[in-house]
């Protein structure tokens, strides 16, 4: 089980890879298109240098026709490093963008996935991560859990190395039920993280045993007893 963070702020990686047990970072074009044209691909090795070479960045591909899709990838590749994951829209050009990339031995992430046949699809074709649009898939009255659990459902079946990317959420609950439904990884806006984690009953928690601890001991800490 493994948790992304959905960012490409530079301040909000460097504060998750302080706090949080994350593999990666997933961006997409709306994040991307926020900065200056002319600083997309240097903002994306800054991300690189910050999370390093060992965890996963994922970059969506811009183009629309195939060659110019595949010559994408081959330079976010070359770029960006090994683990750099080039994230393809799971359409019928996306397809076949996938199905050569992946013989390649390029690492590839399936994205835009709405239903179990697209992400069948995608893992046939060779993608590593199947990625899963869990609130807009809710937002169409689609059983956004339910494609999770088939999918994930297959993966184990054929021993397949693809995981189920759960990404898109609005809430602290769909991420938690994307787990839930068997999603091997999801990837998380900074902000959802924090709400999971800023509850009344845990600082009240935390209070209570540091108040208990003073009436005995107290500023001292476990180094001077």
């Amino acid at each position: 089980m493994d948790l992304l963070l959905d960012t490409a702020d530079l301040a909000e990686v460097e504060h998750a890879l302080q706090y949080y047990p994350i593999k990666g970072v997933t961006t997409n074009p709306t994040m991307l298109s926020r900065l200056e044209q002319t600083h997309v691909l240097s903002h994306l090795k800054a991300i690189r240098a910050l999370i390093g070479d060992e965890r996963d960045l994922h970059v969506q591909l811009m183009a629309r026709d195939r060659e110019t899709m595949i010559r994408e990838a081959h330079h976010l590749a070359t770029q960006l490093g090994e683990q750099t994951f080039i994230a393809v829209p799971v359409t019928e050009v996306g397809l076949s963008v996938i199905k050569q990339l992946a013989q390649e031995g390029l690492n590839i992430t399936a994205s835009t996935v709405f239903s179990t046949i697209q992400g069948i699809l995608a893992m046939l074709s060779g993608a590593r991560y199947v990625a899963v649009f869990y609130d807009r898939m809710l937002n169409l009255d689609i059983d956004a859990g339910r494609v999770i659990k088939e999918l994930a459902g297959l993966l184990w079946t054929n021993t397949s190395s693809t995981q189920v990317l759960a990404a898109s959420f609005r809430n602290v609950a769909e991420v938690t039920n994307a787990y839930a439904s068997g999603a091997g990884s999801c990837t998380v806006r900074p902000e959802l993280l924090s709400t999971g984690l800023a509850m009344p009953s845990i600082k009240k928690a935390v209070q209570d045993f540091a108040d208990d601890w003073k009436k005995v001991y107290g500023d001292k800490t476990l180094l001077e007893l």
